[in-house]
């Protein structure tokens, strides 16, 4: 009898053990995210605004599209924003400016979001950036002998001067026929000057191309509160979650009102080559 009531508790315990469990996370109130960028270039200007999902959600964020929306600089110009102006289907919450305007080097830029009634800002400095010379290309030969995309075996090799006469920060894009590429999902490519050096002399590319392709080159230059952003949202991306690896935390932000995302102005220089066989 007593051995008949062991088996019977042990049962019951490996019993419950298969019932799913379901943590009871704090699901807390919806963020606003703010994504916005000024640059130098024509066309590049926008802010997109949207809402954090639940833990169980997956999918889109919600978007935002009865926001008000202006950047201003430190001239006292002010540039209203209007949601998705062409009426895109893909650019719900998107706001361009109403009125076409570039950044220039040097000043200050300042975003105003409203959404019923709250209130978020950012600033960020647009500091100049490094041109890029020139660029080149040549074959990889151990990705030639193993690809992991057929065909694509060329590297692009980026030429360029840094000035060190002032501390900076840059954000890189590598674009296959237009359209945006990265070595992984969780990609990333910003660095400062001391990694750099003086002289960008033929760093390579993160992707590969393929003859007929065309290959360009984004360099964005960043302020040190962007670069402080992209380390922390590189970081959490590629963090393993295991024992010893720091507990996941939003990315330090200029916006204000626990907004998350980023405002960024940044000078931008574009290059691009045609690789041929």
């Amino acid at each position: 009898m007593k051995n008949l009531f062991i088996i019977i508790i042990c049962s019951s315990i490996f019993w419950s053990c298969d019932e799913p469990v379901r943590l009871d996370v704090n699901q807390g109130e919806s963020r606003v995210i703010i994504e916005g960028q000024v640059t130098n270039a024509a066309g590049h200007q926008y802010v997109k605004v949207s809402r954090s999902n639940g833990f169980y959600e997956s999918g889109k964020t919600p978007r935002v599209t009865n926001a008000t929306v202006s950047v201003s600089d430190d001239a006292g110009n002010d540039f209203p924003f209007v949601h998705n102006p062409g009426n895109l289907d893909d650019s719900a919450g998107y706001y361009l400016p109403q009125v076409p305007f570039i950044g220039e080097v040097g000043k200050t830029y300042f975003l105003t979001v409203t959404i019923d009634g709250q209130i978020y800002e950012a600033q960020d400095k647009l500091f100049r950036v490094t041109p890029i010379d020139s660029l080149s290309y040549r074959i990889d030969e151990e990705e030639r002998e193993d690809p992991e995309d057929p065909g694509k075996f060329y590297e692009v090799l980026i030429y360029a001067k840094e000035p060190q006469d002032t501390k900076d920060y840059y954000l890189f894009k590598f674009y296959r026929n237009d359209s945006l590429k990265l070595d992984f999902d969780t990609d990333i490519y910003f660095s400062d000057d001391e990694v750099l050096g003086e002289s960008i002399d033929g760093v390579s590319s993160p992707i590969y191309f393929a003859p007929g392709d065309v290959a360009r080159c984004e360099i964005f230059s960043i302020s040190r509160t962007a670069f402080v952003f992209y380390s922390d949202l590189q970081s959490l991306l590629n963090s393993d979650g295991g024992l010893f690896s720091q507990p996941p935390a939003n990315s330090r932000t200029n916006l204000s009102n626990n907004a998350l995302g980023f405002f960024q102005a940044s000078a931008l220089h574009v290059s691009e080559i045609e690789i041929k066989e």
